[in-house]
Order: C-alpha cells, then structure tokens, then sequence
C-alpha cells in the first residue's frame, strides 16, 4: 500500500455473536443496555489505524452485518424490534446481510460473512479486515484473506451468565485468536468503557430503564473468562 493511500479497512460483524452479546449485557451484566454500532464503528476504526497504520488518521470504511437467519416476517427481535435495529445499523453506515439459506428458526454464524470478505480482498478492496465473532465456522477467515495479503483483527468476547442451574460459558474460538494478526478480548474493553449519556458516543448505549432479570444479580462487571 502505497504511504500516502488511505488504509481500506473491512469491518464483518457476526450477528450470531453481537446477538449473544446483547443479550448478555441487557439481562446479566450491571450495564442493562446494548451495544452502540456507531461507538462500535468508530472504536475499530481507531484500533485498526493505531494497529496498522500508526500515526495516521487516514481511511477507508465498510462495513457489513450478518444475520443468523434469513429475511422472514416471522423474525422477532425482543422488544427493540428488527425494524429500528436494522434502521440503526443502515444510519451508521453498516451494509446488511441476510442468510438466506438457513431454516426459519435455525440460528448460527452467517457464512457468507467468509465469502464476501475474500472476495472484497479478491477485488483488491481491502487492507484490513476486522471481524467481530467469537464463532469456530469462520475460523478460516485470517488464512484466507492472508493469500491475498489481508491483514486480520479479531474482536472477541469471553464471558459467562447463569441460567437454571448452571453457568453458560461464552468463549472466542481459540484457532481464530491464534491465526487474526491481532486479538482484542472486548470484554476487558467493554468493563473500561460504561455506558454515556446523551450527546456521547461510546461502545454502548445510554442505560436501558428495566428490569433485569433476577439472575443478573450474581454476576459482577469484572468477569473474564
């Protein structure tokens, strides 16, 4: 990449994981909101430049969200409601993507996240591609983009919540920690950056006025598994 062209950085976001992951923070942890995409966005920006291009502040971004299910009138996303979700992702700038070929109500990691991502790389549109997933299926994403000289950033999330009578352990799969030239545990993120109020952007939304469900009471704000 020549000195003075922007960096071209990819941002692929797993909504099989960010869904996992706002429900934790919603109903387990003591922050009671979701994940701000626009907070979001702009953090991995800044991370991928000091990663990658330290110094600079010169850019380019795309960004793209998966789904872990196919476009269907039947899909219900809680009480936020896919309409305002996916009017919230397309404001700040973020591509959205179906998974076609899944059932109706079988949910798990959208591959066509892996496919689109070689073939931006293929078309000579990337750098840098930053991939939010804790998921084992894509675990072939920084190997791939590699031969196309793609360097990768993974951001993943460890932690763990009750339910009935055990503890859900929630790992980042540990090849594709091994394999990203680079890892963030945003989970250790996430516990240095609470949430602000309006007029701010941070990595997460203003706190939510609910009520969390009673197991949330068991679980501090400093788990990291």
């Amino acid at each position: 990449m020549p000195s003075n062209a922007p960096l071209r950085i990819g941002f692929f976001v797993d909504g099989f994981t960010l869904k996992k992951v706002n429900e934790y923070y919603r109903f387990f942890h003591p922050y009671h909101t979701r994940v701000d995409f626009r907070g979001l966005k702009f953090w991995a920006r800044r991370e991928a430049l000091k990663l990658f291009s330290p110094g600079r502040n010169y850019c380019t971004m795309e960004c793209h969200y998966y789904h872990p299910y196919k476009k269907t009138s039947s899909v219900c996303f809680g009480d936020y409601g896919m309409n305002n979700f996916e009017r919230e992702l397309r404001h700040v700038g973020f591509n959205v993507h179906y998974a076609e070929g899944h059932g109706e109500n079988h949910y798990m990691p959208n591959l066509m996240l892996l496919e689109d991502a070689i073939m931006l790389a293929n078309f000579g549109r990337l750098d840098v591609a930053v991939l939010l997933t804790t998921q084992g299926q894509l675990s072939p994403f920084p190997e791939k983009l590699k031969i196309y000289g793609v360097r990768t950033l993974l951001l993943g999330w460890n932690f763990a919540y009750p339910r009935a009578d055990r503890w859900i352990n929630w790992k980042t799969d540990m090849n594709l920690r091994e394999t990203c030239d680079y890892y963030v545990a945003m989970d250790q993120v996430a516990n240095k950056n609470p949430p602000v109020g309006e007029g701010y952007t941070g990595l997460f939304r203003k706190q939510e006025v609910r009520a969390c469900r009673p197991a949330c009471v068991a679980i501090r704000s400093g788990i990291s598994r």
